[in-house]
Parts: structure tokens; sequence; C-alpha cells
């Protein structure tokens, strides 16, 4: 076992360097835009509003939330998604408040 000491300053520019490599052999990363168009795919929109994908599916039951299909493919409007489940998310915690007064 070999243990090597960095002091900090060693240590951020070998971290710098790394970086510097990385990024140069891959590119800078690309943020894509969302324009509230944005289809993104069961999975990723239970994965987003951090429920499980029967959750998604009730919500689509309910009225709450549309679904696209794509070629056969069920997708979501990211910018649906996130509104349909802050909704959600604030309505809970209204009814949580006016449940623990006395």
């Amino acid at each position: 076992m070999i243990i090597l000491t960095f002091d900090s300053e060693q240590l951020n520019k070998i971290i710098q360097n790394a970086v510097r490599t990385v990024i140069s052999e891959n590119g800078p990363a690309t943020v894509t835009p969302d324009d509230g168009k944005q289809l993104i795919s069961r999975k990723e929109a239970a994965h987003l509003a951090g429920v499980c994908l029967a959750t998604l599916d009730n919500k689509v039951k309910a009225g709450v939330l549309t679904k696209y299909r794509t070629g056969g493919i069920v997708r979501f409007k990211k910018s649906e998604v996130i509104d349909a489940f802050s909704q959600s998310i604030l309505t809970k915690s209204a009814g949580r408040a006016r449940a623990q007064k006395p």
C-alpha cells in the first residue's frame, strides 16, 4: 500500500487538470433548453416526480396529467409533470397544516 499526501493547493491543481482533460476529450456538456414541450418517458416522469409508475398512471386516470403517444410509446411533457405533482405536494402540505391545528 502506498500512501501519498498532498496539500490542498496540490490537490486542487490535480483535480483541475483532471477536469480539463475530461472536458477536452469529451467536449463541454450540452444543455437542452426546456421550452415546456420536452417529452420524457414514463420512467423519467415518475423519477422526476419522485413517485412510482402506478402513481403516475393514477394521475393520468384522474385527468390531472396528460399522456402523449408517439409511435405507440407513452410520453409526458416535462413541464406538465412538474406542474401536476407540484400542485399535489402543495395540496398535501396544506391539508396537513389544517389537520394539525387544534
